[in-house]
Protein backbone atom coordinates (compact mmCIF):
# COMPACT_ATOMS: atom_id res chain seq x y z
CA UNK A 1 0.00 0.00 0.00
CA UNK A 2 3.15 2.42 0.91
CA UNK A 3 4.29 1.59 -2.33
CA UNK A 4 0.86 1.32 -4.91
CA UNK A 5 0.41 5.51 -2.61
CA UNK A 6 3.90 6.64 -3.05
CA UNK A 7 4.29 5.41 -6.96
CA UNK A 8 0.71 7.24 -7.41
CA UNK A 9 1.94 10.60 -6.20
CA UNK A 10 5.27 10.63 -7.70
CA UNK A 11 3.55 9.93 -10.90
CA UNK A 12 0.85 13.07 -10.03
CA UNK A 13 4.22 15.23 -9.45
CA UNK A 14 6.16 14.43 -12.87
CA UNK A 15 3.03 14.74 -14.84
CA UNK A 16 2.14 18.09 -13.83
CA UNK A 17 5.75 18.68 -13.99
CA UNK A 18 5.66 17.84 -17.31
CA UNK A 19 2.47 19.31 -18.08
CA UNK A 20 3.54 22.51 -16.70
CA UNK A 21 7.01 22.91 -18.79
CA UNK A 22 6.43 20.87 -22.10
CA UNK A 23 2.58 22.19 -22.52
CA UNK A 24 3.68 25.72 -21.80
CA UNK A 25 6.78 25.62 -24.14
CA UNK A 26 3.76 23.61 -26.33
CA UNK A 27 1.58 26.17 -26.24
CA UNK A 28 3.81 29.21 -26.83
CA UNK A 29 5.29 26.67 -29.65
CA UNK A 30 1.70 26.65 -31.27
CA UNK A 31 0.68 30.50 -30.60
CA UNK A 32 4.20 31.46 -32.65
CA UNK A 33 3.72 29.22 -35.65
CA UNK A 34 -0.52 30.24 -36.03
CA UNK A 35 1.31 34.19 -35.43
CA UNK A 36 3.97 33.32 -38.10
CA UNK A 37 1.09 31.48 -40.73
CA UNK A 38 -0.96 34.30 -39.81
CA UNK A 39 1.39 36.77 -40.91
CA UNK A 40 2.32 34.64 -44.08
CA UNK A 41 -1.58 35.52 -45.30
CA UNK A 42 -1.09 38.46 -44.65
CA UNK A 43 1.67 39.05 -46.75
CA UNK A 44 0.88 37.02 -49.05
CA UNK A 45 -2.92 39.16 -49.29
CA UNK A 46 -1.13 42.15 -49.43
CA UNK A 47 1.47 40.97 -52.43
CA UNK A 48 -1.52 39.92 -54.48
CA UNK A 49 -2.95 43.29 -53.82
CA UNK A 50 0.14 44.91 -54.95
CA UNK A 51 0.01 42.61 -57.91
CA UNK A 52 -3.57 43.97 -58.78
CA UNK A 53 -2.82 47.12 -58.69
CA UNK A 54 -0.01 47.08 -60.97
CA UNK A 55 -1.90 45.37 -63.74
CA UNK A 56 -4.63 47.57 -63.20
CA UNK A 57 -2.04 50.51 -63.59
CA UNK A 58 -0.33 49.23 -66.58
CA UNK A 59 -3.92 48.41 -68.90
CA UNK A 60 -4.84 52.31 -67.72
CA UNK A 61 -1.48 53.81 -68.73
CA UNK A 62 -2.18 51.80 -72.13
CA UNK A 63 -5.33 53.79 -72.28
CA UNK A 64 -7.55 50.59 -72.15
CA UNK A 65 -9.92 51.29 -69.45
CA UNK A 66 -12.02 48.91 -70.81
CA UNK A 67 -9.40 45.92 -70.45
CA UNK A 68 -9.29 47.12 -66.55
CA UNK A 69 -12.97 46.56 -66.43
CA UNK A 70 -12.43 42.98 -68.04
CA UNK A 71 -9.74 42.04 -65.24
CA UNK A 72 -11.72 43.12 -61.99
CA UNK A 73 -14.57 41.08 -63.55
CA UNK A 74 -12.49 37.88 -63.89
CA UNK A 75 -10.67 38.79 -60.90
CA UNK A 76 -14.17 39.03 -58.86
CA UNK A 77 -15.06 36.43 -56.86
CA UNK A 78 -12.31 33.83 -58.26
CA UNK A 79 -9.45 32.59 -55.31
CA UNK A 80 -7.36 33.19 -53.89
CA UNK A 81 -9.22 36.90 -54.39
CA UNK A 82 -12.38 35.98 -52.70
CA UNK A 83 -13.61 39.95 -53.30
CA UNK A 84 -11.58 43.07 -55.44
CA UNK A 85 -13.69 46.44 -55.47
CA UNK A 86 -12.36 49.75 -56.47
CA UNK A 87 -13.73 52.91 -55.53
CA UNK A 88 -13.07 56.62 -56.40
CA UNK A 89 -11.68 58.98 -54.02
CA UNK A 90 -15.39 60.04 -53.01
CA UNK A 91 -16.56 56.25 -51.81
CA UNK A 92 -18.41 55.24 -54.93
CA UNK A 93 -17.49 52.14 -56.80
CA UNK A 94 -15.62 52.58 -60.01
CA UNK A 95 -15.47 51.13 -63.45
CA UNK A 96 -18.90 51.12 -63.15
CA UNK A 97 -20.62 53.79 -64.99
CA UNK A 98 -19.27 56.35 -67.74
CA UNK A 99 -18.43 59.23 -64.95
CA UNK A 100 -14.66 58.74 -65.23
CA UNK A 101 -15.07 58.20 -68.55
CA UNK A 102 -16.39 61.96 -69.27
CA UNK A 103 -13.66 63.39 -67.07
CA UNK A 104 -10.89 61.35 -68.92
CA UNK A 105 -12.90 62.43 -72.55
CA UNK A 106 -12.06 66.56 -71.35
CA UNK A 107 -8.65 65.65 -71.13
CA UNK A 108 -7.62 62.80 -73.57
CA UNK A 109 -9.24 61.04 -76.19
CA UNK A 110 -10.02 57.39 -76.27
CA UNK A 111 -10.71 55.38 -79.73
CA UNK A 112 -13.63 54.41 -80.38
CA UNK A 113 -13.41 50.64 -79.91
CA UNK A 114 -12.54 51.31 -75.91
CA UNK A 115 -15.71 53.59 -76.04
CA UNK A 116 -18.07 50.96 -77.08
CA UNK A 117 -16.68 48.38 -74.90
CA UNK A 118 -16.71 50.38 -72.11
CA UNK A 119 -20.08 51.18 -72.81
CA UNK A 120 -21.27 47.39 -73.22
CA UNK A 121 -19.74 47.16 -69.60
CA UNK A 122 -21.48 49.40 -67.85
CA UNK A 123 -23.69 48.35 -64.41
CA UNK A 124 -25.41 49.73 -61.26
CA UNK A 125 -22.62 50.25 -59.03
CA UNK A 126 -22.27 48.77 -55.52
CA UNK A 127 -22.89 50.58 -52.52
CA UNK A 128 -20.47 53.64 -51.25
CA UNK A 129 -17.38 52.61 -49.42
CA UNK A 130 -17.39 54.52 -46.10
CA UNK A 131 -15.24 52.10 -43.59
CA UNK A 132 -12.28 53.91 -41.59
CA UNK A 133 -9.76 51.65 -43.31
CA UNK A 134 -10.98 52.98 -46.68
CA UNK A 135 -10.81 57.24 -44.89
CA UNK A 136 -7.25 56.50 -43.69
CA UNK A 137 -6.20 55.72 -47.17
CA UNK A 138 -7.66 58.30 -48.74
CA UNK A 139 -6.26 60.43 -46.23
CA UNK A 140 -2.68 58.93 -45.64
CA UNK A 141 -2.26 57.81 -49.49
CA UNK A 142 -1.30 54.32 -47.34
CA UNK A 143 -2.17 50.89 -47.37
CA UNK A 144 -4.94 50.30 -44.64
CA UNK A 145 -5.89 46.60 -43.28
CA UNK A 146 -7.94 45.03 -40.89
CA UNK A 147 -9.91 41.70 -40.43
CA UNK A 148 -13.76 41.76 -41.16
CA UNK A 149 -16.51 39.07 -40.75
CA UNK A 150 -18.29 38.61 -43.63
CA UNK A 151 -21.10 35.45 -44.03
CA UNK A 152 -19.81 34.26 -40.89
CA UNK A 153 -16.06 33.95 -42.69
CA UNK A 154 -13.10 35.95 -41.61
CA UNK A 155 -11.63 37.96 -44.30
CA UNK A 156 -8.34 40.12 -44.20
CA UNK A 157 -8.83 43.15 -46.22
CA UNK A 158 -6.41 45.61 -47.66
CA UNK A 159 -7.59 48.83 -48.86
CA UNK A 160 -4.63 49.84 -51.37
CA UNK A 161 -4.86 53.63 -52.70
CA UNK A 162 -3.91 54.18 -56.21
CA UNK A 163 -2.39 57.32 -55.98
CA UNK A 164 -2.18 60.29 -58.96
CA UNK A 165 0.48 60.29 -60.68
CA UNK A 166 2.26 62.92 -63.24
CA UNK A 167 2.22 60.25 -65.55
CA UNK A 168 -1.76 59.52 -65.07
CA UNK A 169 -2.33 63.45 -64.78
CA UNK A 170 -2.73 63.37 -68.44
CA UNK A 171 -6.05 61.84 -68.86
CA UNK A 172 -7.27 62.14 -64.54
CA UNK A 173 -5.95 65.93 -64.28
CA UNK A 174 -4.06 66.95 -61.66
CA UNK A 175 -6.94 68.68 -58.69
CA UNK A 176 -6.72 65.35 -56.70
CA UNK A 177 -3.93 63.15 -55.04
CA UNK A 178 -5.91 59.71 -55.20
CA UNK A 179 -7.18 57.92 -58.23
CA UNK A 180 -9.19 55.28 -56.41
CA UNK A 181 -9.10 52.88 -53.48
CA UNK A 182 -8.25 49.07 -54.60
CA UNK A 183 -9.95 46.96 -51.74
CA UNK A 184 -8.96 43.06 -51.56
CA UNK A 185 -10.75 40.66 -49.27
CA UNK A 186 -9.06 37.30 -48.73
CA UNK A 187 -10.42 34.06 -47.07
CA UNK A 188 -8.02 33.79 -43.92
CA UNK A 189 -9.60 30.32 -43.40
CA UNK A 190 -7.47 27.96 -45.34
CA UNK A 191 -5.57 30.13 -42.80
CA UNK A 192 -6.97 29.44 -39.96
CA UNK A 193 -7.32 25.50 -41.08
CA UNK A 194 -3.73 24.93 -41.22
CA UNK A 195 -3.24 26.86 -37.78
CA UNK A 196 -5.86 24.37 -36.28
CA UNK A 197 -3.84 21.12 -37.97
CA UNK A 198 -0.87 22.03 -36.76
CA UNK A 199 -1.91 23.07 -33.73
CA UNK A 200 -3.91 19.47 -33.16
CA UNK A 201 -1.23 17.70 -34.56
CA UNK A 202 1.57 19.12 -31.62
CA UNK A 203 -0.89 19.14 -29.03
CA UNK A 204 -1.05 15.25 -30.35
CA UNK A 205 2.70 14.82 -30.03
CA UNK A 206 2.53 16.73 -26.79
CA UNK A 207 0.55 14.50 -24.83
CA UNK A 208 2.30 11.08 -26.11
CA UNK A 209 5.55 12.67 -25.02
CA UNK A 210 4.12 13.61 -21.54
CA UNK A 211 2.97 10.23 -21.58
CA UNK A 212 5.99 8.46 -22.22
CA UNK A 213 8.45 10.71 -20.29
CA UNK A 214 5.64 9.82 -17.40
CA UNK A 215 5.91 6.89 -17.88
CA UNK A 216 9.63 6.34 -18.20
CA UNK A 217 10.43 8.79 -14.99
CA UNK A 218 7.73 6.94 -12.66
CA UNK A 219 9.16 3.29 -13.34
CA UNK A 220 13.24 4.99 -12.89
CA UNK A 221 11.74 6.41 -9.60
CA UNK A 222 9.78 3.85 -8.64
CA UNK A 223 13.22 1.39 -8.36
CA UNK A 224 15.28 4.53 -7.35
CA UNK A 225 13.07 5.54 -4.75
CA UNK A 226 10.15 3.89 -3.58
CA UNK A 227 11.50 0.38 -3.60
CA UNK A 228 14.05 1.47 -1.17
CA UNK A 229 12.02 3.23 1.14
CA UNK A 230 9.56 0.40 0.86
CA UNK A 231 11.85 -2.31 2.10
CA UNK A 232 12.52 0.80 5.05
CA UNK A 233 8.77 0.85 5.89
CA UNK A 234 8.86 -2.96 6.28
CA UNK A 235 12.03 -3.12 8.62
CA UNK A 236 10.21 -0.41 10.74
CA UNK A 237 7.12 -2.36 10.70
CA UNK A 238 9.33 -5.45 12.38
CA UNK A 239 11.33 -2.93 14.46
CA UNK A 240 7.56 -1.67 15.65
CA UNK A 241 6.67 -5.12 16.51
CA UNK A 242 9.73 -5.49 19.00
CA UNK A 243 12.33 -7.07 16.94
CA UNK A 244 15.10 -4.90 17.31
CA UNK A 245 17.67 -7.66 15.68
CA UNK A 246 15.93 -6.64 12.30
CA UNK A 247 18.02 -4.17 9.84
CA UNK A 248 17.91 -2.59 6.23
CA UNK A 249 20.43 -3.75 3.59
CA UNK A 250 22.65 -0.81 2.75
CA UNK A 251 22.91 -0.86 -1.19
CA UNK A 252 23.98 2.16 -1.96
CA UNK A 253 25.68 5.65 -1.40
CA UNK A 254 23.64 8.10 -1.82
CA UNK A 255 20.86 9.62 1.03
CA UNK A 256 18.75 6.63 0.67
CA UNK A 257 21.66 4.40 1.53
CA UNK A 258 22.29 7.01 4.43
CA UNK A 259 19.01 6.67 5.36
CA UNK A 260 19.36 3.11 5.86
CA UNK A 261 22.34 3.10 7.45
CA UNK A 262 21.13 6.10 10.02
CA UNK A 263 18.09 3.79 10.62
CA UNK A 264 20.44 0.81 11.86
CA UNK A 265 21.88 2.78 13.78
CA UNK A 266 18.83 4.24 15.87
CA UNK A 267 17.56 0.33 15.61
CA UNK A 268 20.99 -0.71 17.50
CA UNK A 269 20.21 2.04 20.18
CA UNK A 270 16.52 1.28 20.63
CA UNK A 271 17.72 -2.10 21.53
CA UNK A 272 20.32 -1.26 24.13
CA UNK A 273 17.81 1.21 25.35
CA UNK A 274 14.99 -0.70 26.04
CA UNK A 275 17.26 -3.26 27.72
CA UNK A 276 18.04 -0.23 30.35
CA UNK A 277 14.47 0.70 30.49
CA UNK A 278 13.37 -3.16 31.61
CA UNK A 279 15.98 -2.48 34.12
CA UNK A 280 14.67 1.05 35.42
CA UNK A 281 10.89 -0.37 35.09
CA UNK A 282 11.95 -3.28 37.28
CA UNK A 283 13.24 -0.59 39.95
CA UNK A 284 10.11 2.02 39.67
CA UNK A 285 7.74 -1.09 40.18
CA UNK A 286 7.25 -0.56 43.42
CA UNK A 287 7.32 3.08 43.88
CA UNK A 288 4.46 2.97 41.29
CA UNK A 289 2.44 0.40 43.61
CA UNK A 290 3.21 3.00 46.79
CA UNK A 291 1.83 5.65 44.34
CA UNK A 292 -1.06 4.01 42.84
CA UNK A 293 -2.16 2.82 46.29
CA UNK A 294 -1.40 7.02 47.41
CA UNK A 295 -3.62 8.24 44.38
CA UNK A 296 -6.55 5.61 45.40
CA UNK A 297 -6.65 6.57 48.78
CA UNK A 298 -6.75 10.46 47.76
CA UNK A 299 -9.49 9.67 45.43
CA UNK A 300 -11.71 7.90 48.14
CA UNK A 301 -10.92 10.73 49.88
CA UNK A 302 -12.32 13.43 47.19
CA UNK A 303 -14.94 10.88 46.75
CA UNK A 304 -16.39 10.99 50.74
CA UNK A 305 -16.42 14.75 50.33
CA UNK A 306 -18.18 14.88 47.15
CA UNK A 307 -20.68 12.66 48.52
CA UNK A 308 -21.17 14.37 52.20
CA UNK A 309 -21.09 17.71 50.67
CA UNK A 310 -24.79 16.92 49.57
CA UNK A 311 -26.01 16.47 53.20
CA UNK A 312 -23.83 19.33 54.73
CA UNK A 313 -25.75 22.83 54.98
CA UNK A 314 -23.38 25.69 53.69
CA UNK A 315 -23.31 27.42 57.02
CA UNK A 316 -22.07 24.08 58.35
CA UNK A 317 -19.43 23.90 55.13
CA UNK A 318 -18.23 27.32 56.28
CA UNK A 319 -17.66 26.84 59.83
CA UNK A 320 -15.79 23.28 58.83
CA UNK A 321 -13.56 25.40 56.66
CA UNK A 322 -13.04 27.79 58.88
CA UNK A 323 -12.13 25.23 61.84
CA UNK A 324 -11.54 21.62 60.84
CA UNK A 325 -11.64 20.75 64.68
CA UNK A 326 -15.62 21.75 64.45
CA UNK A 327 -14.88 23.58 67.92
CA UNK A 328 -17.18 26.45 66.37
CA UNK A 329 -20.15 24.05 65.39
CA UNK A 330 -21.37 23.94 69.26
CA UNK A 331 -24.82 26.55 69.97
CA UNK A 332 -24.49 29.63 70.72
CA UNK A 333 -27.05 32.58 70.83
CA UNK A 334 -27.46 34.83 67.80
CA UNK A 335 -29.22 37.24 66.37
CA UNK A 336 -31.07 35.86 63.22
CA UNK A 337 -34.17 35.90 60.79
CA UNK A 338 -36.33 33.10 60.32
CA UNK A 339 -38.66 32.90 57.13
CA UNK A 340 -41.21 30.48 57.22
CA UNK A 341 -43.18 29.31 54.32
CA UNK A 342 -46.00 26.94 53.23
CA UNK A 343 -48.16 26.27 50.30
CA UNK A 344 -52.22 27.76 50.92
CA UNK A 345 -54.78 25.03 50.85
CA UNK A 346 -52.01 22.10 51.08
CA UNK A 347 -54.83 19.84 52.78
CA UNK A 348 -57.23 20.67 49.74
CA UNK A 349 -54.73 20.07 47.09
CA UNK A 350 -53.29 16.88 48.21
CA UNK A 351 -57.19 15.45 47.92
CA UNK A 352 -57.73 16.75 44.60
CA UNK A 353 -53.93 15.41 43.24
CA UNK A 354 -52.49 11.80 43.43
CA UNK A 355 -49.56 11.64 45.48
CA UNK A 356 -47.25 11.15 43.01
CA UNK A 357 -47.73 14.05 41.36
CA UNK A 358 -48.51 16.28 44.45
CA UNK A 359 -44.79 14.86 45.30
CA UNK A 360 -43.88 16.38 41.87
CA UNK A 361 -45.31 19.59 42.50
CA UNK A 362 -43.54 20.48 46.19
CA UNK A 363 -40.19 19.05 44.40
CA UNK A 364 -40.22 20.90 41.51
CA UNK A 365 -41.37 24.36 43.35
CA UNK A 366 -39.27 24.07 46.32
CA UNK A 367 -36.19 22.70 43.82
CA UNK A 368 -36.42 26.22 42.51
CA UNK A 369 -36.54 28.02 45.74
CA UNK A 370 -33.01 26.60 46.86
CA UNK A 371 -31.26 29.21 44.50
CA UNK A 372 -32.98 31.99 45.53
CA UNK A 373 -32.33 30.99 49.50
CA UNK A 374 -28.59 30.36 48.60
CA UNK A 375 -28.44 33.60 46.46
CA UNK A 376 -29.53 35.34 49.57
CA UNK A 377 -27.14 33.39 51.54
CA UNK A 378 -30.02 31.63 53.72
CA UNK A 379 -29.97 27.93 55.47
CA UNK A 380 -32.87 25.70 54.68
CA UNK A 381 -33.33 24.39 58.29
CA UNK A 382 -36.25 21.82 57.76
CA UNK A 383 -38.74 20.82 55.21
CA UNK A 384 -42.25 19.53 56.32
CA UNK A 385 -44.73 18.36 53.54
CA UNK A 386 -45.29 21.98 51.68
CA UNK A 387 -43.30 23.91 53.93
CA UNK A 388 -39.70 24.99 54.72
CA UNK A 389 -37.76 26.74 57.40
CA UNK A 390 -34.97 29.18 56.32
CA UNK A 391 -32.41 31.04 58.71
CA UNK A 392 -30.46 33.75 57.61
CA UNK A 393 -27.50 35.48 59.26
CA UNK A 394 -25.14 37.88 59.09
CA UNK A 395 -21.93 38.92 60.26
CA UNK A 396 -22.69 42.41 60.51
CA UNK A 397 -26.09 41.86 62.15
CA UNK A 398 -29.63 42.17 61.70
CA UNK A 399 -30.56 44.00 59.13
CA UNK A 400 -28.47 42.55 56.27
CA UNK A 401 -31.09 38.79 58.02
CA UNK A 402 -33.85 40.79 57.73
CA UNK A 403 -33.38 42.26 54.14
CA UNK A 404 -31.92 38.94 52.42
CA UNK A 405 -34.97 37.37 54.31
CA UNK A 406 -37.37 39.83 52.80
CA UNK A 407 -35.40 40.22 49.35
CA UNK A 408 -35.88 36.44 49.20
CA UNK A 409 -39.51 36.21 50.10
CA UNK A 410 -40.59 38.42 47.05
CA UNK A 411 -37.95 36.39 45.02
CA UNK A 412 -40.03 33.62 46.06
CA UNK A 413 -43.27 34.65 45.35
CA UNK A 414 -42.26 36.00 41.90
CA UNK A 415 -40.67 32.83 41.01
CA UNK A 416 -43.88 30.87 42.00
CA UNK A 417 -45.90 33.08 39.37
CA UNK A 418 -43.74 32.16 36.43
CA UNK A 419 -43.92 28.31 37.79
CA UNK A 420 -48.12 28.68 38.02
CA UNK A 421 -47.66 30.08 33.98
CA UNK A 422 -44.96 27.63 32.84
CA UNK A 423 -46.52 24.67 34.20
CA UNK A 424 -50.39 25.67 33.81
CA UNK A 425 -52.23 23.23 32.87
CA UNK A 426 -49.83 20.82 34.00
CA UNK A 427 -49.89 21.89 38.01
CA UNK A 428 -52.86 23.87 39.53
CA UNK A 429 -51.70 27.31 40.47
CA UNK A 430 -50.39 27.98 43.99
CA UNK A 431 -49.84 30.74 46.42
CA UNK A 432 -47.61 30.43 49.32
CA UNK A 433 -47.95 31.72 53.13
CA UNK A 434 -44.80 33.30 54.51
CA UNK A 435 -43.65 34.85 57.40
CA UNK A 436 -40.74 36.58 58.58
CA UNK A 437 -39.51 37.58 62.71
CA UNK A 438 -36.18 38.66 63.42
CA UNK A 439 -34.80 38.12 66.96
CA UNK A 440 -32.20 35.84 68.94
CA UNK A 441 -31.77 32.27 68.81
CA UNK A 442 -29.99 29.62 69.87
CA UNK A 443 -28.26 28.52 66.96
CA UNK A 444 -25.20 25.69 65.25
CA UNK A 445 -25.02 22.54 64.38
CA UNK A 446 -26.36 19.20 65.30
CA UNK A 447 -24.88 15.36 63.71
CA UNK A 448 -27.73 13.28 63.48
CA UNK A 449 -26.28 9.99 62.05
CA UNK A 450 -24.20 11.21 59.05
CA UNK A 451 -25.97 14.22 58.44
CA UNK A 452 -25.02 17.88 59.63
CA UNK A 453 -27.82 19.75 60.22
CA UNK A 454 -27.81 23.95 60.91
CA UNK A 455 -30.85 24.89 63.81
CA UNK A 456 -32.32 27.49 65.56
CA UNK A 457 -34.19 26.88 68.42
CA UNK A 458 -36.51 29.20 70.70
CA UNK A 459 -39.33 32.03 70.33
CA UNK A 460 -38.24 33.41 67.41
CA UNK A 461 -39.02 30.83 65.06
CA UNK A 462 -41.87 29.34 66.96
CA UNK A 463 -43.28 33.22 66.15
CA UNK A 464 -42.04 33.21 62.13
CA UNK A 465 -44.48 29.94 62.17
CA UNK A 466 -46.99 31.64 63.59
CA UNK A 467 -46.80 34.74 60.92
CA UNK A 468 -46.78 32.58 58.32
CA UNK A 469 -50.00 30.70 59.38
CA UNK A 470 -51.83 34.19 59.68
CA UNK A 471 -50.81 34.87 55.85
CA UNK A 472 -53.50 34.85 53.74
CA UNK A 473 -53.43 35.22 49.64
CA UNK A 474 -50.20 34.99 49.85
CA UNK A 475 -49.19 37.74 51.93
CA UNK A 476 -45.77 38.30 53.20
CA UNK A 477 -45.89 39.01 57.05
CA UNK A 478 -43.17 40.28 59.47
CA UNK A 479 -42.98 41.06 63.40
CA UNK A 480 -41.93 44.57 64.59
CA UNK A 481 -38.16 43.44 64.73
CA UNK A 482 -38.16 43.20 61.06
CA UNK A 483 -40.13 46.00 60.08
CA UNK A 484 -37.82 48.25 61.69
CA UNK A 485 -35.05 46.90 60.36
CA UNK A 486 -36.37 46.76 56.30
CA UNK A 487 -38.90 49.76 56.45
CA UNK A 488 -35.92 52.10 54.99
CA UNK A 489 -36.29 49.02 51.79
CA UNK A 490 -39.54 48.09 51.50
CA UNK A 491 -43.40 49.51 51.97
CA UNK A 492 -45.05 48.22 54.88
CA UNK A 493 -48.67 48.03 55.96
CA UNK A 494 -49.40 47.71 59.48
CA UNK A 495 -51.88 45.11 60.65
CA UNK A 496 -52.40 46.03 63.94
CA UNK A 497 -51.55 43.81 67.20
CA UNK A 498 -52.53 40.25 66.92
CA UNK A 499 -52.46 37.40 68.84
CA UNK A 500 -51.31 34.13 68.05
CA UNK A 501 -51.43 30.81 69.59
CA UNK A 502 -49.06 29.46 72.43
CA UNK A 503 -47.89 33.27 72.72
CA UNK A 504 -48.49 35.49 75.59
CA UNK A 505 -48.88 38.91 74.20
CA UNK A 506 -50.42 40.11 71.25
CA UNK A 507 -47.76 41.68 68.56
CA UNK A 508 -47.57 43.71 66.45
CA UNK A 509 -47.38 42.20 62.62
CA UNK A 510 -47.62 44.06 59.28
CA UNK A 511 -47.87 43.42 55.56
CA UNK A 512 -45.01 44.18 53.28
CA UNK A 513 -46.44 45.88 50.23
CA UNK A 514 -45.38 44.39 46.38
CA UNK A 515 -43.06 47.28 44.90
CA UNK A 516 -45.13 49.58 43.34
CA UNK A 517 -48.45 49.13 45.28
CA UNK A 518 -48.99 51.71 48.14
CA UNK A 519 -51.81 51.76 50.66
CA UNK A 520 -50.83 52.77 53.90
CA UNK A 521 -47.73 53.44 54.98
CA UNK A 522 -46.95 53.49 58.47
Amino acid sequence: MLRSRLTAKITVVIIAVLILGFGAATIWSIRLQSQVLLEQGKLAARRQTETIVASIEGAMLQERPDVTRSVIQELRGSRPVEGLTIYRANGSEAFTDLSTLGQVMKNAELSKEVMENIKRMQRVPGATNTSPSFRQAVQTLKTQDSFEMESGQQFYVVHQPVENQEKCQGCHGADHKVRAVVRVATSMEPVFAETRRQRNSQLVIAALTIFAAGAVMTVAMRRVVVRPIDTLAGVARRVGDGDFDARVPVGSHDEIGALAATFNDMTARLAQARTDLETKNAELGGALQSLQESRQRLELLEQLKGELSKFVPESVKKLLEQSPNATELEKKNAEVSVLFLDIAGYTKLSESLEPRKLNQLVQTYFTSFLEIIQAHHGDVNETAGDGLMVIFQSERGGSDNALNATQAAFAIRQRTERLNEEYGGIFPAIQLHMGINTGEALIGATKLGTRWTFTATGPTTNIAARFAGSAVGGEIIVGPATAERIRQTFVLESLGERSFKNVSQPIGVFKVIPPGVYEKIS
